[in-house]
Protein backbone atom coordinates (compact mmCIF):
# COMPACT_ATOMS: atom_id res chain seq x y z
CA UNK A 1 0.00 0.00 0.00
CA UNK A 2 1.09 3.46 -0.61
CA UNK A 3 2.12 5.51 2.08
CA UNK A 4 -0.62 8.27 2.86
CA UNK A 5 1.02 9.67 6.37
CA UNK A 6 2.15 12.77 4.12
CA UNK A 7 -1.41 13.11 2.50
CA UNK A 8 -3.25 12.79 5.86
CA UNK A 9 -0.57 15.33 7.43
CA UNK A 10 -1.10 17.88 5.23
CA UNK A 11 -4.94 17.66 6.09
CA UNK A 12 -4.58 17.48 9.93
CA UNK A 13 -2.30 20.93 8.75
CA UNK A 14 -4.96 22.48 6.95
CA UNK A 15 -7.73 22.23 9.60
CA UNK A 16 -5.44 22.64 12.50
CA UNK A 17 -7.61 25.40 13.94
CA UNK A 18 -10.49 23.81 13.47
CA UNK A 19 -9.34 20.27 14.80
CA UNK A 20 -8.41 21.69 18.44
CA UNK A 21 -11.61 23.39 19.02
CA UNK A 22 -13.37 20.43 17.75
CA UNK A 23 -11.04 17.97 20.07
CA UNK A 24 -11.69 20.68 23.01
CA UNK A 25 -15.25 20.81 22.71
CA UNK A 26 -15.18 16.94 22.58
CA UNK A 27 -12.93 16.93 25.59
CA UNK A 28 -14.91 18.84 27.00
CA UNK A 29 -18.38 16.45 26.62
CA UNK A 30 -15.80 13.58 27.53
CA UNK A 31 -15.30 15.46 30.90
CA UNK A 32 -18.90 16.05 31.67
CA UNK A 33 -19.86 12.06 30.95
CA UNK A 34 -16.97 11.63 33.30
CA UNK A 35 -18.19 13.35 36.09
CA UNK A 36 -22.22 12.67 35.57
CA UNK A 37 -22.31 9.06 37.01
CA UNK A 38 -20.14 10.30 40.16
CA UNK A 39 -21.85 13.38 40.69
CA UNK A 40 -25.18 11.26 40.26
CA UNK A 41 -23.85 8.50 42.86
CA UNK A 42 -22.91 11.32 45.19
CA UNK A 43 -26.33 12.90 45.28
CA UNK A 44 -28.09 9.28 45.56
CA UNK A 45 -26.16 8.38 48.49
CA UNK A 46 -26.66 12.09 50.22
CA UNK A 47 -30.42 11.75 50.10
CA UNK A 48 -30.40 8.35 51.73
CA UNK A 49 -28.26 9.30 54.23
CA UNK A 50 -30.33 12.70 54.48
CA UNK A 51 -27.83 15.23 53.73
CA UNK A 52 -27.40 18.04 51.45
CA UNK A 53 -28.08 17.00 48.04
CA UNK A 54 -25.69 18.37 45.09
CA UNK A 55 -28.96 19.11 42.86
CA UNK A 56 -26.99 22.28 41.33
CA UNK A 57 -24.02 20.98 40.59
CA UNK A 58 -25.63 17.82 38.84
CA UNK A 59 -27.79 20.57 36.96
CA UNK A 60 -24.37 21.95 36.12
CA UNK A 61 -22.56 19.06 34.73
CA UNK A 62 -25.93 18.05 32.44
CA UNK A 63 -26.02 21.94 31.00
CA UNK A 64 -22.55 21.62 30.14
CA UNK A 65 -22.34 18.15 28.56
CA UNK A 66 -25.54 18.81 26.46
CA UNK A 67 -24.08 22.48 25.27
CA UNK A 68 -20.39 20.69 24.60
CA UNK A 69 -22.18 18.07 22.39
CA UNK A 70 -24.48 20.56 20.64
CA UNK A 71 -20.88 22.55 19.73
CA UNK A 72 -19.11 19.17 18.78
CA UNK A 73 -21.85 18.51 16.68
CA UNK A 74 -21.19 21.55 14.95
CA UNK A 75 -17.75 21.71 14.80
CA UNK A 76 -17.18 18.10 13.29
CA UNK A 77 -19.25 19.63 10.05
CA UNK A 78 -16.98 22.28 9.87
CA UNK A 79 -13.71 20.07 10.00
CA UNK A 80 -15.23 17.88 7.54
CA UNK A 81 -16.43 20.11 5.07
CA UNK A 82 -12.51 22.22 5.63
CA UNK A 83 -10.87 19.53 4.78
CA UNK A 84 -13.11 17.91 2.03
CA UNK A 85 -12.26 21.56 0.49
CA UNK A 86 -8.63 21.65 1.48
CA UNK A 87 -8.45 18.08 -0.66
CA UNK A 88 -10.57 19.22 -3.60
CA UNK A 89 -8.61 22.72 -4.15
CA UNK A 90 -5.30 21.23 -3.93
CA UNK A 91 -6.41 18.07 -5.93
CA UNK A 92 -7.97 20.27 -8.44
CA UNK A 93 -4.72 21.85 -9.33
CA UNK A 94 -2.68 19.16 -9.04
CA UNK A 95 -5.08 17.40 -11.90
CA UNK A 96 -5.30 21.04 -14.19
CA UNK A 97 -1.31 20.78 -14.24
CA UNK A 98 -0.86 17.15 -15.59
CA UNK A 99 0.51 16.82 -18.99
CA UNK A 100 -1.25 15.14 -21.87
CA UNK A 101 0.93 11.71 -20.65
CA UNK A 102 -0.15 12.22 -17.11
CA UNK A 103 -3.87 13.07 -18.36
CA UNK A 104 -4.01 9.86 -19.71
CA UNK A 105 -3.21 7.91 -16.88
CA UNK A 106 -7.07 8.43 -15.71
CA UNK A 107 -10.26 8.06 -16.91
CA UNK A 108 -12.57 11.39 -16.74
CA UNK A 109 -15.28 9.17 -14.54
CA UNK A 110 -11.96 7.64 -12.24
CA UNK A 111 -11.00 11.29 -11.88
CA UNK A 112 -14.16 12.47 -10.76
CA UNK A 113 -14.85 9.56 -8.35
CA UNK A 114 -11.33 10.43 -7.06
CA UNK A 115 -11.85 14.10 -6.36
CA UNK A 116 -15.61 13.61 -5.33
CA UNK A 117 -16.05 10.75 -3.20
CA UNK A 118 -12.58 10.02 -2.35
CA UNK A 119 -11.90 13.27 -0.74
CA UNK A 120 -15.30 13.24 1.10
CA UNK A 121 -14.25 9.96 2.70
CA UNK A 122 -10.85 11.17 3.64
CA UNK A 123 -11.46 14.60 4.80
CA UNK A 124 -13.51 12.20 7.62
CA UNK A 125 -10.07 11.74 9.04
CA UNK A 126 -10.42 14.32 11.91
CA UNK A 127 -13.90 13.27 12.71
CA UNK A 128 -12.87 9.60 13.28
CA UNK A 129 -9.59 11.06 14.86
CA UNK A 130 -11.03 12.74 17.20
CA UNK A 131 -13.91 10.08 18.02
CA UNK A 132 -11.08 7.37 18.59
CA UNK A 133 -9.18 9.56 20.81
CA UNK A 134 -12.30 10.98 22.98
CA UNK A 135 -13.72 7.35 22.54
CA UNK A 136 -10.07 5.92 24.27
CA UNK A 137 -10.52 8.27 26.79
CA UNK A 138 -13.74 8.14 28.18
CA UNK A 139 -13.20 4.37 28.25
CA UNK A 140 -10.33 4.87 30.21
CA UNK A 141 -11.79 6.80 32.39
CA UNK A 142 -14.64 4.62 32.61
CA UNK A 143 -12.58 2.00 33.44
CA UNK A 144 -10.60 3.90 36.13
CA UNK A 145 -13.76 4.62 38.04
CA UNK A 146 -14.73 1.39 37.75
CA UNK A 147 -11.09 0.43 39.50
CA UNK A 148 -11.12 2.87 41.43
CA UNK A 149 -15.15 2.46 42.70
CA UNK A 150 -14.70 -0.94 43.05
CA UNK A 151 -11.26 -3.21 42.03
CA UNK A 152 -12.74 -6.42 41.41
CA UNK A 153 -15.68 -4.99 39.22
CA UNK A 154 -12.84 -3.01 37.26
CA UNK A 155 -11.14 -6.25 36.60
CA UNK A 156 -14.05 -8.32 36.11
CA UNK A 157 -14.31 -5.57 32.79
CA UNK A 158 -11.54 -5.35 31.77
CA UNK A 159 -11.48 -9.36 30.97
CA UNK A 160 -13.11 -8.91 27.93
CA UNK A 161 -11.24 -6.18 26.33
CA UNK A 162 -8.09 -8.22 24.49
CA UNK A 163 -11.46 -9.98 22.72
CA UNK A 164 -12.69 -6.80 21.35
CA UNK A 165 -8.88 -5.70 19.86
CA UNK A 166 -8.36 -9.11 17.99
CA UNK A 167 -11.80 -8.44 16.29
CA UNK A 168 -11.02 -4.65 15.82
CA UNK A 169 -7.73 -5.09 14.08
CA UNK A 170 -8.94 -7.44 11.24
CA UNK A 171 -11.79 -5.91 10.63
CA UNK A 172 -9.98 -2.68 10.00
CA UNK A 173 -7.16 -4.18 7.71
CA UNK A 174 -10.02 -5.74 5.73
CA UNK A 175 -12.07 -2.55 5.54
CA UNK A 176 -9.13 -0.44 4.15
CA UNK A 177 -8.67 -3.59 1.34
CA UNK A 178 -12.68 -3.25 0.35
CA UNK A 179 -12.95 0.32 0.50
CA UNK A 180 -10.17 0.82 -2.55
CA UNK A 181 -12.19 -1.60 -4.24
CA UNK A 182 -15.45 -0.45 -3.39
CA UNK A 183 -14.40 3.28 -4.62
CA UNK A 184 -12.43 1.63 -8.11
CA UNK A 185 -15.28 -0.02 -9.06
CA UNK A 186 -17.64 3.27 -8.59
CA UNK A 187 -15.16 5.21 -10.79
CA UNK A 188 -15.12 2.57 -13.21
CA UNK A 189 -19.17 2.88 -13.32
CA UNK A 190 -19.15 6.91 -13.06
CA UNK A 191 -16.75 6.65 -16.46
CA UNK A 192 -18.87 4.96 -18.42
CA UNK A 193 -21.27 7.10 -17.86
CA UNK A 194 -19.59 10.15 -18.25
CA UNK A 195 -18.50 8.26 -21.97
CA UNK A 196 -22.10 8.02 -22.84
CA UNK A 197 -23.16 11.51 -22.09
CA UNK A 198 -20.74 12.75 -24.24
CA UNK A 199 -21.37 10.28 -27.18
CA UNK A 200 -25.12 10.94 -26.71
CA UNK A 201 -25.56 11.89 -30.24
CA UNK A 202 -23.69 8.48 -31.93
CA UNK A 203 -25.63 5.98 -29.33
CA UNK A 204 -29.77 7.66 -30.19
CA UNK A 205 -28.24 7.35 -33.96
CA UNK A 206 -27.49 3.69 -33.97
CA UNK A 207 -30.27 3.03 -31.49
CA UNK A 208 -28.31 1.40 -29.16
CA UNK A 209 -29.63 3.22 -25.90
CA UNK A 210 -30.91 -0.31 -24.12
CA UNK A 211 -27.19 -2.19 -24.92
CA UNK A 212 -25.50 1.61 -23.61
CA UNK A 213 -27.67 1.21 -20.83
CA UNK A 214 -26.47 -2.70 -19.90
CA UNK A 215 -23.15 -1.26 -20.48
CA UNK A 216 -23.19 1.24 -18.22
CA UNK A 217 -25.03 -0.56 -15.64
CA UNK A 218 -22.40 -3.72 -15.48
CA UNK A 219 -19.99 -3.00 -12.96
CA UNK A 220 -22.65 -3.06 -10.38
CA UNK A 221 -22.75 -6.11 -9.70
CA UNK A 222 -19.04 -5.79 -8.46
CA UNK A 223 -20.22 -2.44 -6.87
CA UNK A 224 -22.57 -4.64 -5.00
CA UNK A 225 -20.42 -7.32 -3.67
CA UNK A 226 -17.53 -4.98 -2.74
CA UNK A 227 -20.88 -3.09 -0.65
CA UNK A 228 -22.25 -6.58 0.80
CA UNK A 229 -18.94 -8.35 1.78
CA UNK A 230 -18.25 -4.94 3.57
CA UNK A 231 -22.01 -5.12 5.04
CA UNK A 232 -21.02 -9.38 5.99
CA UNK A 233 -17.68 -7.98 8.01
CA UNK A 234 -18.82 -5.05 9.93
CA UNK A 235 -22.20 -7.86 10.91
CA UNK A 236 -19.40 -10.36 11.60
CA UNK A 237 -17.68 -8.27 14.24
CA UNK A 238 -21.13 -6.66 15.33
CA UNK A 239 -22.54 -9.99 16.57
CA UNK A 240 -19.66 -11.07 18.07
CA UNK A 241 -19.12 -8.15 20.02
CA UNK A 242 -22.95 -8.20 20.65
CA UNK A 243 -22.39 -11.68 22.22
CA UNK A 244 -19.77 -10.53 24.35
CA UNK A 245 -20.99 -7.54 25.55
CA UNK A 246 -24.03 -8.86 27.64
CA UNK A 247 -21.76 -11.69 29.15
CA UNK A 248 -19.71 -8.98 30.12
CA UNK A 249 -22.10 -6.95 31.37
CA UNK A 250 -23.83 -9.45 33.67
CA UNK A 251 -20.95 -10.44 34.66
CA UNK A 252 -19.49 -6.96 36.18
CA UNK A 253 -22.92 -6.06 37.05
CA UNK A 254 -23.03 -8.94 39.56
CA UNK A 255 -19.97 -8.17 40.56
CA UNK A 256 -21.02 -4.45 41.63
CA UNK A 257 -23.94 -6.36 43.01
CA UNK A 258 -22.01 -8.67 45.45
CA UNK A 259 -20.06 -5.88 46.29
CA UNK A 260 -23.57 -4.14 47.38
CA UNK A 261 -24.13 -6.90 49.56
CA UNK A 262 -20.50 -7.27 51.14
CA UNK A 263 -21.00 -3.89 52.20
CA UNK A 264 -18.11 -2.46 49.99
CA UNK A 265 -19.80 -0.76 47.60
CA UNK A 266 -22.76 1.79 48.46
CA UNK A 267 -26.16 2.38 46.54
CA UNK A 268 -24.81 5.30 44.89
CA UNK A 269 -21.52 3.71 44.37
CA UNK A 270 -23.53 0.73 42.45
CA UNK A 271 -25.45 3.62 40.23
CA UNK A 272 -22.22 5.27 39.18
CA UNK A 273 -20.81 2.19 38.30
CA UNK A 274 -23.90 1.33 35.71
CA UNK A 275 -22.97 5.18 34.60
CA UNK A 276 -18.95 4.04 33.78
CA UNK A 277 -19.66 0.36 32.68
CA UNK A 278 -21.72 2.43 29.98
CA UNK A 279 -18.64 4.51 29.33
CA UNK A 280 -16.11 1.92 29.42
CA UNK A 281 -18.06 0.07 27.02
CA UNK A 282 -17.06 2.46 24.53
CA UNK A 283 -13.71 0.66 24.04
CA UNK A 284 -15.94 -1.59 22.35
CA UNK A 285 -17.22 0.82 19.77
CA UNK A 286 -13.52 1.50 18.71
CA UNK A 287 -14.61 -1.40 15.88
CA UNK A 288 -16.55 0.85 14.25
CA UNK A 289 -14.23 3.59 14.77
CA UNK A 290 -11.11 1.24 13.13
CA UNK A 291 -13.41 0.26 10.24
CA UNK A 292 -14.30 4.17 9.63
CA UNK A 293 -10.12 4.63 9.71
CA UNK A 294 -9.73 1.36 7.11
CA UNK A 295 -12.39 3.73 4.66
CA UNK A 296 -10.12 6.42 4.87
CA UNK A 297 -7.30 4.84 4.13
CA UNK A 298 -8.31 3.53 1.31
CA UNK A 299 -9.73 6.61 0.22
CA UNK A 300 -6.19 8.30 0.83
CA UNK A 301 -4.60 5.56 -0.78
CA UNK A 302 -6.53 6.63 -4.30
CA UNK A 303 -5.95 10.31 -3.83
CA UNK A 304 -2.08 9.21 -3.24
CA UNK A 305 -2.19 8.02 -6.34
CA UNK A 306 -2.64 11.19 -8.10
CA UNK A 307 0.41 13.03 -6.17
CA UNK A 308 2.59 9.86 -7.09
CA UNK A 309 1.74 10.72 -10.46
CA UNK A 310 2.85 14.21 -10.20
CA UNK A 311 6.57 14.73 -10.96
CA UNK A 312 8.91 15.55 -8.14
CA UNK A 313 9.39 19.89 -8.28
CA UNK A 314 12.35 21.23 -10.28
CA UNK A 315 14.02 24.56 -9.78
CA UNK A 316 11.83 26.86 -11.79
CA UNK A 317 13.32 29.05 -14.58
CA UNK A 318 11.75 32.73 -15.84
CA UNK A 319 11.25 32.57 -19.25
CA UNK A 320 13.53 35.32 -21.05
CA UNK A 321 10.92 37.43 -23.00
CA UNK A 322 12.79 36.65 -26.99
CA UNK A 323 11.69 36.61 -30.52
CA UNK A 324 10.43 32.95 -30.39
CA UNK A 325 13.22 30.47 -31.29
CA UNK A 326 12.04 26.90 -30.74
CA UNK A 327 14.62 24.13 -30.13
CA UNK A 328 14.43 20.29 -30.31
CA UNK A 329 17.28 17.83 -29.63
CA UNK A 330 16.74 14.29 -29.49
CA UNK A 331 13.07 14.02 -28.76
CA UNK A 332 11.76 10.94 -27.83
CA UNK A 333 7.85 9.80 -26.68
CA UNK A 334 7.04 6.85 -26.29
CA UNK A 335 3.01 6.02 -25.51
CA UNK A 336 1.20 3.17 -24.35
CA UNK A 337 4.57 1.28 -25.64
CA UNK A 338 4.65 2.86 -28.83
CA UNK A 339 7.22 4.88 -29.97
CA UNK A 340 5.27 8.48 -31.91
CA UNK A 341 8.37 10.74 -32.06
CA UNK A 342 12.13 9.23 -32.19
CA UNK A 343 15.23 10.81 -32.19
CA UNK A 344 13.37 14.70 -32.77
CA UNK A 345 16.09 17.37 -34.06
CA UNK A 346 14.71 20.46 -35.22
CA UNK A 347 15.13 24.01 -34.90
CA UNK A 348 12.29 26.44 -36.04
CA UNK A 349 13.27 30.14 -36.33
CA UNK A 350 12.32 32.86 -34.45
CA UNK A 351 9.16 34.99 -36.11
CA UNK A 352 8.70 32.16 -39.51
CA UNK A 353 5.47 30.14 -40.24
CA UNK A 354 5.95 26.77 -40.38
CA UNK A 355 3.62 23.90 -41.28
CA UNK A 356 3.76 20.10 -39.50
CA UNK A 357 2.73 17.37 -42.29
CA UNK A 358 2.74 13.55 -42.82
CA UNK A 359 0.26 11.01 -42.81
CA UNK A 360 -2.37 10.30 -40.10
CA UNK A 361 -0.51 8.58 -37.12
CA UNK A 362 3.42 10.07 -37.46
CA UNK A 363 3.09 12.48 -34.95
CA UNK A 364 2.06 15.86 -35.30
CA UNK A 365 0.20 16.80 -32.63
CA UNK A 366 2.28 15.11 -30.53
CA UNK A 367 5.05 17.07 -31.45
CA UNK A 368 2.75 20.21 -31.71
CA UNK A 369 2.41 19.16 -27.76
CA UNK A 370 6.00 18.86 -27.13
CA UNK A 371 6.96 21.97 -28.83
CA UNK A 372 4.56 24.34 -26.63
CA UNK A 373 4.91 22.13 -23.54
CA UNK A 374 1.83 20.40 -23.23
CA UNK A 375 3.82 17.22 -23.47
CA UNK A 376 7.64 16.58 -22.03
CA UNK A 377 9.62 13.75 -23.60
CA UNK A 378 10.57 10.83 -22.55
CA UNK A 379 14.01 11.62 -23.78
CA UNK A 380 15.58 14.98 -25.26
CA UNK A 381 15.17 19.06 -24.65
CA UNK A 382 12.74 21.66 -26.06
CA UNK A 383 13.78 25.27 -25.31
CA UNK A 384 12.55 28.16 -26.06
CA UNK A 385 14.92 31.44 -26.85
CA UNK A 386 17.64 29.06 -25.04
CA UNK A 387 14.86 28.28 -21.58
CA UNK A 388 14.32 24.46 -21.30
CA UNK A 389 10.53 23.69 -21.04
CA UNK A 390 10.97 20.91 -18.37
CA UNK A 391 11.86 23.73 -15.79
CA UNK A 392 10.31 26.82 -17.33
CA UNK A 393 7.73 28.76 -15.12
CA UNK A 394 4.54 27.28 -15.81
CA UNK A 395 2.72 30.94 -15.57
CA UNK A 396 5.15 32.38 -18.03
CA UNK A 397 5.10 29.14 -20.52
CA UNK A 398 1.54 29.90 -20.88
CA UNK A 399 1.57 33.47 -21.92
CA UNK A 400 4.65 32.70 -23.96
CA UNK A 401 3.00 30.07 -26.09
CA UNK A 402 -0.74 29.64 -27.54
CA UNK A 403 -2.40 26.86 -28.43
CA UNK A 404 -5.69 26.94 -30.53
CA UNK A 405 -6.87 23.07 -31.36
CA UNK A 406 -8.96 21.10 -33.87
CA UNK A 407 -11.60 20.44 -31.59
CA UNK A 408 -11.59 23.23 -28.91
CA UNK A 409 -13.42 23.43 -25.67
CA UNK A 410 -15.22 27.00 -25.03
CA UNK A 411 -14.84 27.38 -21.25
CA UNK A 412 -17.17 30.51 -20.03
CA UNK A 413 -20.67 31.66 -19.35
CA UNK A 414 -20.56 34.24 -22.68
CA UNK A 415 -19.10 33.92 -26.21
CA UNK A 416 -17.06 36.75 -24.51
CA UNK A 417 -16.03 35.15 -21.62
CA UNK A 418 -15.20 32.23 -23.94
CA UNK A 419 -13.00 34.32 -26.59
CA UNK A 420 -11.46 36.02 -23.69
CA UNK A 421 -10.43 32.95 -21.45
CA UNK A 422 -6.72 33.86 -20.55
CA UNK A 423 -4.86 33.85 -16.88
CA UNK A 424 -5.00 37.83 -17.98
CA UNK A 425 -7.24 40.30 -18.95
CA UNK A 426 -8.81 40.95 -22.34
CA UNK A 427 -10.30 44.11 -23.45
CA UNK A 428 -12.54 44.38 -26.19
CA UNK A 429 -10.89 45.35 -28.21
CA UNK A 430 -8.29 42.58 -29.07
CA UNK A 431 -11.72 40.29 -28.93
CA UNK A 432 -12.41 42.09 -31.59
CA UNK A 433 -9.12 42.16 -33.21
CA UNK A 434 -9.28 38.65 -32.74
CA UNK A 435 -13.03 37.82 -34.21
CA UNK A 436 -12.03 39.70 -37.70
CA UNK A 437 -8.66 37.58 -37.84
CA UNK A 438 -10.05 33.88 -37.13
CA UNK A 439 -13.55 35.20 -39.42
CA UNK A 440 -15.63 34.60 -36.74
CA UNK A 441 -16.89 38.42 -36.20
CA UNK A 442 -19.79 37.60 -38.99
CA UNK A 443 -21.66 34.93 -37.37
CA UNK A 444 -21.15 36.29 -33.74
CA UNK A 445 -22.61 39.78 -34.97
CA UNK A 446 -25.63 37.52 -36.16
CA UNK A 447 -26.14 35.71 -32.59
CA UNK A 448 -29.30 36.76 -30.42
CA UNK A 449 -26.74 38.71 -27.90
CA UNK A 450 -23.57 38.21 -29.88
CA UNK A 451 -20.22 38.71 -27.17
CA UNK A 452 -22.95 38.19 -24.19
CA UNK A 453 -24.56 34.81 -25.68
CA UNK A 454 -24.41 32.73 -23.33
CA UNK A 455 -22.90 29.42 -24.72
CA UNK A 456 -25.10 27.03 -23.73
CA UNK A 457 -27.80 29.11 -26.01
CA UNK A 458 -24.86 28.24 -28.54
CA UNK A 459 -25.48 25.92 -32.04
CA UNK A 460 -22.53 25.60 -33.75
CA UNK A 461 -20.66 24.01 -36.64
CA UNK A 462 -17.40 22.48 -36.48
CA UNK A 463 -15.72 25.76 -38.22
CA UNK A 464 -17.86 28.11 -36.27
CA UNK A 465 -16.16 26.43 -33.01
CA UNK A 466 -12.73 26.17 -34.93
CA UNK A 467 -13.01 29.96 -35.59
CA UNK A 468 -14.04 30.55 -31.91
CA UNK A 469 -11.25 28.49 -30.80
CA UNK A 470 -8.77 30.46 -33.19
CA UNK A 471 -10.24 33.78 -32.28
CA UNK A 472 -9.04 32.76 -27.91
CA UNK A 473 -5.47 31.74 -29.47
CA UNK A 474 -5.45 35.16 -31.33
CA UNK A 475 -6.32 37.45 -28.25
CA UNK A 476 -2.95 36.36 -26.32
CA UNK A 477 -0.26 38.12 -27.20
CA UNK A 478 1.94 35.39 -27.87
CA UNK A 479 5.79 34.67 -28.68
CA UNK A 480 4.85 31.42 -30.23
CA UNK A 481 1.15 30.06 -32.07
CA UNK A 482 0.34 26.62 -32.03
CA UNK A 483 -2.38 25.51 -34.49
CA UNK A 484 -3.41 22.00 -33.52
CA UNK A 485 -5.38 21.13 -37.21
CA UNK A 486 -7.55 24.39 -36.34
CA UNK A 487 -8.60 24.99 -39.44
CA UNK A 488 -9.88 21.45 -40.58
CA UNK A 489 -13.13 22.22 -40.36
CA UNK A 490 -13.11 25.86 -41.65
CA UNK A 491 -13.69 26.33 -45.90
CA UNK A 492 -10.87 26.71 -48.05
CA UNK A 493 -12.15 30.40 -48.55
CA UNK A 494 -12.20 30.91 -44.80
CA UNK A 495 -9.04 29.14 -44.42
CA UNK A 496 -7.12 31.36 -47.09
CA UNK A 497 -8.46 34.80 -44.85
CA UNK A 498 -7.79 33.42 -41.54
CA UNK A 499 -4.10 32.41 -43.11
CA UNK A 500 -3.42 35.59 -44.36
CA UNK A 501 -4.65 37.05 -41.02
CA UNK A 502 -2.42 35.04 -39.54
CA UNK A 503 1.04 35.77 -41.71
CA UNK A 504 0.35 39.43 -40.86
CA UNK A 505 0.82 38.76 -36.76
CA UNK A 506 4.42 38.38 -34.64
CA UNK A 507 5.98 36.15 -33.56
CA UNK A 508 6.42 32.05 -34.55
CA UNK A 509 3.95 30.11 -35.87
CA UNK A 510 3.36 26.45 -35.39
CA UNK A 511 0.63 24.76 -37.80
CA UNK A 512 -0.11 20.92 -38.08
CA UNK A 513 -1.63 21.57 -41.38
CA UNK A 514 -3.24 18.35 -43.76
CA UNK A 515 -3.95 20.37 -46.64
CA UNK A 516 -1.10 21.33 -49.11
CA UNK A 517 -2.16 24.98 -49.80
CA UNK A 518 -1.32 26.13 -46.14
CA UNK A 519 2.05 24.20 -46.62
CA UNK A 520 2.48 26.27 -49.42
CA UNK A 521 2.27 29.34 -47.73
CA UNK A 522 4.14 28.33 -44.71
CA UNK A 523 7.98 29.72 -44.71
CA UNK A 524 9.34 26.01 -43.96
CA UNK A 525 7.77 22.83 -43.72
CA UNK A 526 8.67 19.90 -41.32
CA UNK A 527 7.80 16.70 -43.10
CA UNK A 528 7.21 13.51 -40.48
CA UNK A 529 7.46 10.18 -41.21
CA UNK A 530 7.45 7.28 -38.71
CA UNK A 531 7.88 9.64 -36.03
CA UNK A 532 10.94 11.02 -37.48
CA UNK A 533 11.87 14.06 -39.57
CA UNK A 534 11.72 13.01 -42.89
CA UNK A 535 12.68 16.60 -44.97
CA UNK A 536 12.84 19.99 -43.88
CA UNK A 537 12.50 23.05 -46.12
CA UNK A 538 10.11 25.20 -47.87
CA UNK A 539 6.83 23.35 -49.89
CA UNK A 540 7.94 23.98 -53.22
CA UNK A 541 11.19 22.23 -52.31
CA UNK A 542 10.17 19.15 -50.65
CA UNK A 543 7.70 18.40 -53.37
CA UNK A 544 10.31 16.98 -55.25
CA UNK A 545 11.11 14.36 -52.75
CA UNK A 546 9.60 10.75 -53.03
CA UNK A 547 6.76 10.27 -50.82
CA UNK A 548 5.82 13.65 -49.96
CA UNK A 549 2.88 14.57 -52.06
CA UNK A 550 1.61 11.35 -50.75
CA UNK A 551 1.01 13.05 -47.04
CA UNK A 552 -1.97 15.40 -49.04
CA UNK A 553 -3.21 12.55 -49.69
CA UNK A 554 -2.08 12.66 -53.43
CA UNK A 555 -1.26 9.77 -55.60
CA UNK A 556 2.71 8.78 -55.28
CA UNK A 557 4.00 10.39 -58.98
CA UNK A 558 6.85 9.16 -60.30
CA UNK A 559 9.95 10.37 -59.50
CA UNK A 560 11.74 10.44 -63.14
CA UNK A 561 8.43 12.07 -64.26
CA UNK A 562 8.87 15.19 -61.94
CA UNK A 563 10.46 18.70 -63.41
CA UNK A 564 12.58 20.23 -60.42
CA UNK A 565 10.58 23.46 -59.87
CA UNK A 566 7.42 22.77 -61.60
CA UNK A 567 5.62 19.42 -60.44
CA UNK A 568 2.25 20.41 -62.68
CA UNK A 569 0.81 17.24 -61.06
CA UNK A 570 0.56 19.21 -58.09
CA UNK A 571 -0.44 22.36 -59.61
CA UNK A 572 -3.18 20.64 -61.28
CA UNK A 573 -4.64 19.08 -57.59
CA UNK A 574 -4.35 22.41 -55.91
CA UNK A 575 -6.45 24.07 -59.07
CA UNK A 576 -9.16 21.39 -58.33
CA UNK A 577 -9.71 21.56 -54.44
Amino acid sequence: MRNERPLLAGLLRSTVGWNVAYLAAALCAAGAALLLPMTLGAAVDAALEGGASPVVRLCGVVAVGALAEAVTELLEARTTSQGTAWLRHGLLHRVLAFDLRQQHHFAQGDLLSRLLQSTTETARLVPATVSAAVSVVTSLGGIAALLLIDAWTGLTFLLGVPVVWLIAGGLMRRTTALAEDYQRTHAELADRFVEAIQGIRTIRACGTIEREAARILRPLAALRACGEQLWRMQRDAGWQISLLAPLLHVGVVATAGYGVAAGRVSAGQLLAITGYLTLAFGVFRQVGVLAQFGQVRGSAGRLRALLDDTPAATTVVPVEHGAGALRLRGVRVVAEGRTVLDGIDLTVPAGHEVAIVGASGVGKSTLAAVAGGLLHPDTGTVSLDGTDLAVADPAQLRRAVGYAFERPVLLGRTVREAIGYADEEVDDAAIDAALRDSRADGFVAGLPQRLDTPLQDLRLSGGELQRLGLARAFCRNATVLVLDDATSSVDVVTERQITRALAARPGTKLIVAHRMSTAAHADLVVWLRDGRVAGVGPHRELLEEPGYAEAFGMPPVPYDDKVPGTAPATIEWEART
